[in-house]
């Protein structure tokens, strides 16, 4: 058996698209929580990763059982491994299969799973709940963290704009706020904002 078959057929999808993210960027995935929410976002736009999934609303946002176990099954065959600080990094054999099921994969999935990767993996665990739930309000009715983030929103959201994950627009969006009220805001904390494409 060849080691792109190791993959479990029937959660081909998920497994394929958790290595290929653990891959994504040659950086472990910072925690189990960024995988769910990289998966979800994943979910959104792939209709067998939706299919096989089945996300819904829970204390932390997005989450999905499967690919919980998908991700544990992947652990246990040795095809990831979680460090003490909870990083998800692939092994020998992980890379080797990343490397096998990369090669059979479009240009432009890829580079979506490394923009992924690089948006999620450096936001805090704070920013990260502040972008889901102001992004997918359906996902704050099972949450434990909402109403502790709610007053602080605005501080997480403008966060994410300094970081230039998200531009002032796209802040203002999520925020439910005039545009001129985030450049009020920026000019207020000397945020410097670059055009993003």
């Amino acid at each position: 058996m060849g080691i792109v078959e190791r993959v479990p057929e029937e959660k081909g999808e998920l497994g394929r698209f958790i290595i290929l993210l653990a891959n994504a960027n040659d950086e472990p995935i910072r925690g189990r929580m960024k995988l769910q929410k990289m998966m979800y976002f994943l979910s959104r736009r792939v209709g067998e990763v939706k299919g096989q999934s089945g996300y819904g609303a829970d204390k932390y946002g997005p989450y999905s059982e499967t690919v919980d176990r998908e991700e544990r099954h992947l652990e246990r065959t040795g095809v990831l491994a979680c460090d003490n600080s909870g990083n998800i990094a692939l092994t020998e054999t992980g890379k080797e299969m990343a490397w096998e099921l990369s090669k059979n994969e479009d240009r432009d999935t890829l580079e979506s799973l490394d923009d992924y990767k690089e948006f999620l993996n450096d936001l805090t665990g704070e920013e990260l709940l502040a972008y889901v739930y102001s992004a997918y309000p359906d996902m704050v009715e099972e949450s434990a963290e909402y109403e502790n983030l709610k007053p602080n929103m605005e501080r997480h959201v403008m966060s994410l704009i300094k970081k230039q994950k998200i531009s002032a627009e796209r802040g203002a969006e999520l925020l439910d706020r005039p545009l001129y009220h985030v450049i009020q805001k920026i000019r207020n904390g000397q945020t410097v904002v670059l055009e993003q494409a």
